[in-house]
């Protein structure tokens, strides 16, 4: 499906009629409105020319935007109940008018919560002018609520090592972004984590005494109630949003390091729920309303630690200790079943809990998101929602193992979530492309066909969807070569395709240039590929013919496509993320940049006197994974560079 994206498209768009940057607006708006209109200024007229769009806000209506354009020429006149709901419309407006459409349109939210959590924790802490770019991007989709997900990446005062060279926001810093989503009718809430997923804090020497595991605090003791509620109240002090997101999942392990030294064997569920009561009598002294996630209910009630398992028990005297004010997120990035969610959500309700609903968008351990799995669950989950009745969702976008990705690539599948939650969701895939291009002056079907990159050929794409062959190609060690069982003849010309195809289009408009960034990652596998099926093969037959043109031709070509790649990612992670946590990624290319180097000394040798062996070559590569397997596995950087599990 998605190889006909890639080549039926043009670069070629519409004239666009330009709209008057002079708004008739309520006074609430205008701020907002002037932040538009200067971030996308080629398509406003300066002089007050073009067509003029008159804003009124009707707030006692509730949700609603009606668009109403009777000619061409004449004005938009919009009604609309919510500030945000008046930028949602104004996207609307830009992308049809983009389109050559007169604009006529009605439509409400079936949501009251509609968000978007940004992972601002896993190694690429956004810049605050990146959240704001970011926050205008939202309001024109009409994302009601942005989430801010922060582990440590925010300022406690008299914690110098609590985001400590991490790249942390000053309290002054959220304070900012709150006052500039408030521009647009956008709620931020905080989102922390005050049980697991604190590796890092609780590695430096002052807070290990508050450890259970290595990332998950001691529950019960006093040293940690009085950070966890230092962390709260830090959190939750620059903003406007009496919410906060309390994480609290996948705290594996809990109760069993130095907790069960000090209390001996206990219920895991009795630990979790006895800290749950704790940090919800701190969230309602500070007038607070927490939501945590699910997981850990269902996993602990799994045989097999699964949050998805049907077999999963929840006592009934568990379920009476979770506290009435603490809102459950039930996530779910994987099912495209409508209706696995609806027996979810219904395990949620007999919990006596309305759930939030959060979907995800696979932005996580790889170079640009796998979007095509992304909309599928998004459309699953979200008919279940609505079909359900409920009345909040957001969608996630995390940063697994190093944030290798940018945020910004997200952007579609953000665009198709407003879609299936505003007007009628069964025109969510005909109204992306034009809704999209009015947000972000961008074309939604080639940002999503550039996810071919992990769509590689030979399984049905439905089976990728935990696949990221982009990433553990990109960092497969070139000299021991031990996954080569798994690089097949027909990679290389799967990635020589995209990067054309995504150099045409990054230089096609403003919004497309960040395609650049994954099509220079498909011409660099495009030749790494390459060098993996030759060189084994080559060395074991005595080929030096072909040895010596690895070694003058494709290992140069090769290097030169890697350096390109770095410089580019460099000046991309720099110019939006700040810069604590590149050291990660500049390691990364480091390091196979000296690999690639060993490999042309060893080669050298070889080629020089047959009797200096490699003897990394004369090792024999087999299937690591069954027929089929790695195409819905995950790896890590470290998984892929190297068999050896030393970190």
């Amino acid at each position: 499906m998605q190889s006909s994206l890639l080549t039926s498209l043009s670069p070629e768009s519409p004239a666009a009629r330009l709209l008057s940057s002079a708004f008739l607006a309520d006074p609430a708006l205008q701020g907002g409105l002037d932040e538009i209109a200067q971030d996308h200024a080629h398509r406003f007229s300066a002089d007050g020319d073009g067509v003029t769009v008159r804003f009124v806000l009707n707030p006692h209506r509730g949700s609603h935007i009606s668009i109403r354009q009777e000619d061409p020429d004449q004005d938009i006149h919009v009604s609309c109940g919510y500030p945000v709901e008046a930028f949602r419309a104004l996207g609307i407006i830009i992308g049809r008018l983009e389109a050559g459409e007169t604009v006529s349109r009605e439509e409400t939210c079936a949501f009251d919560m509609l968000g978007v959590m940004l992972d601002v924790s896993r190694n690429g802490v956004l810049r605050p002018e990146s959240v704001r770019k970011f926050i205008r991007h939202l309001a024109l989709m009409g994302i009601r609520q942005l989430m801010l997900y922060t582990e440590d990446t925010y300022e406690i005062p008299g914690e110098p090592l609590f985001g400590y060279f991490r790249g942390r926001y000053t309290r002054d810093e959220l304070r900012a972004i709150d006052d500039y989503a408030f521009l647009f009718g956008i709620e931020v809430i905080p989102c922390i984590q005050a049980l697991g997923h604190l590796e890092q804090v609780l590695q430096w020497p002052v807070y290990r005494a508050m450890q259970d595991t290595a990332g998950v605090l001691l529950v019960g003791d006093a040293t940690t109630d009085a950070f966890v509620e230092k962390m709260i109240a830090a959190a939750a002090a620059p903003f406007r949003s009496r919410r906060i997101h309390l994480g609290m999942d996948e705290a594996h392990g809990i109760g069993s390091g130095n907790y069960r030294v000090r209390n001996g064997l206990r219920s895991p569920f009795e630990i979790l729920t006895d800290h749950l009561r704790r940090t919800g009598e701190t969230c309602r002294r500070l007038g607070l309303r927490p939501m945590i996630w699910s997981d850990m209910f269902f996993r602990l009630g799994s045989r097999t630690n699964d949050y998805y398992d049907r077999d999963s028990v929840i006592a009934p005297e568990t379920i009476a200790r979770v506290p009435a004010d603490v809102d459950l997120v039930y996530w779910d990035y994987y099912h495209t079943d409508p209706a696995f969610y609806g027996e979810w959500i219904a395990r949620h309700r007999a919990m006596g809990k309305e759930p939030v609903f959060a979907g995800g968008i696979w932005t996580w351990n790889r170079p640009w998101p796998q979007l095509p799995h992304s909309l599928a669950t998004l459309r699953a989950g979200m008919e279940a929602a609505r079909g359900n009745g409920l009345r909040e969702a957001f969608v996630t976008m995390w940063g697994d193992d190093g944030m290798e990705g940018d945020a910004f690539s997200a952007l579609p599948a953000i665009q198709y979530f407003a879609e299936l939650g505003y007007g009628n969701p069964a025109e969510a895939d005909q109204n992306l492309p034009v809704h999209f291009n009015g947000s972000s002056d961008a074309d939604a079907d080639v940002w999503i066909a550039a996810g071919e990159l992990d769509l590689v050929p030979g399984e049905n794409p439905a089976a990728f969807y935990h696949a990221n062959p982009a990433k553990w190609l990109l960092w497969h060690d070139p000299l021991l070569g031990f996954l080569d069982r798994h690089v097949r003849p027909s990679f290389p010309e799967h990635f020589e395709r995209i990067a054309a195809r995504c150099a045409e289009w990054s230089d096609a408009g403003s919004g497309n240039a960040l395609l650049d960034y994954p099509g220079q990652v498909a011409a660099v596998l495009a030749l790494k590929c390459r060098l993996h099926l030759a060189l084994r093969p080559a060395y074991r037959a005595g080929d030096h013919p072909l040895l010596r043109r690895l070694l003058q031709n494709d290992l140069p070509a090769l290097r030169r496509e890697v350096v390109a790649l770095r410089q580019l990612h460099e000046a991309r992670w720099h110019a939006i993320y700040r810069p604590f946590g590149w050291e990660v990624l500049e390691r990364r290319y480091a390091g196979l940049l000296s690999r690639l180097e060993t490999l042309g000394r060893r080669l050298r040798s070889h080629l020089a006197d047959p009797a200096c062996r490699i003897e990394e070559l004369e090792c024999e590569s087999v299937p690591v994974w069954p027929a089929g397997a790695l195409f819905r596995t995950t790896l890590t950087h470290h998984q892929a560079a190297t068999p050896s599990r030393i970190f």
